[in-house]
């Protein structure tokens, strides 16, 4: 297993494409519906790729056997006032490579960038009834508001949401 940072999504473009699809198609609450084609998956990941040139976001990626198999992103926040926090968000583990740790592996890479970037305070959004909810607590994060409603899924049905925080040091430590 290999965990990047990286600054340039088209060496993965194919990879990322088919970790989306898998994603929506199984029902993760990511933000699409399913059910998701290709060319929809691949203009998201073209439009996340523009923001990362821009930093206005990072990636990081798990790669097995080289093949993609786990993303999460972290949003920066442009606001003078919010330079010291970020937004985790998009967290897909390809099904074939669930219960392994990668969720986990993932967002300890998330914390160890964001400190690396002087982001002390993380902030995302879980449905409640999601897996990754549990993983969240274990791993630190504080709840601090649940909303009704908050997403709905392919069959309208409406889903509560659970929002998480954790501060985190800051370090000096590069993550290459």
């Amino acid at each position: 297993m290999e965990l990047l940072k990286v600054d340039n999504l088209n060496p993965y473009l194919d990879d990322l494409v088919e970790l989306l699809i898998d994603a929506v198609d199984s029902g993760a609450p990511i933000g699409f519906l399913p059910p998701m084609s290709e060319p929809e998956a691949k203009a998201y990941w073209l439009s996340v790729n523009d923001e990362l040139q821009e930093n206005a976001r990072q990636v990081l990626l798990v790669r097995e056997d080289d093949k993609v198999v786990g993303s999460v992103q972290i949003g920066m926040s442009p606001k003078a006032n919010a330079l010291h926090r970020c937004d985790v968000e998009k967290l897909m583990v390809h099904t074939q490579a669930r219960e392994n740790g990668l969720g986990s592996t993932l967002m300890q890479g998330v914390e160890r960038v964001a400190a690396a970037m002087q982001r002390q305070l993380l902030i995302l959004e879980v449905r409640s009834d999601d897996i990754a909810h549990d993983m969240y607590v274990n791993m630190g994060y504080i709840p601090f508001g649940d909303v009704p409603g908050y997403t709905r899924s392919a069959n309208g049905m409406l889903h509560n949401s659970t929002f998480f925080y954790k501060e985190i040091e800051t370090t000096h430590e590069v993550f290459s």
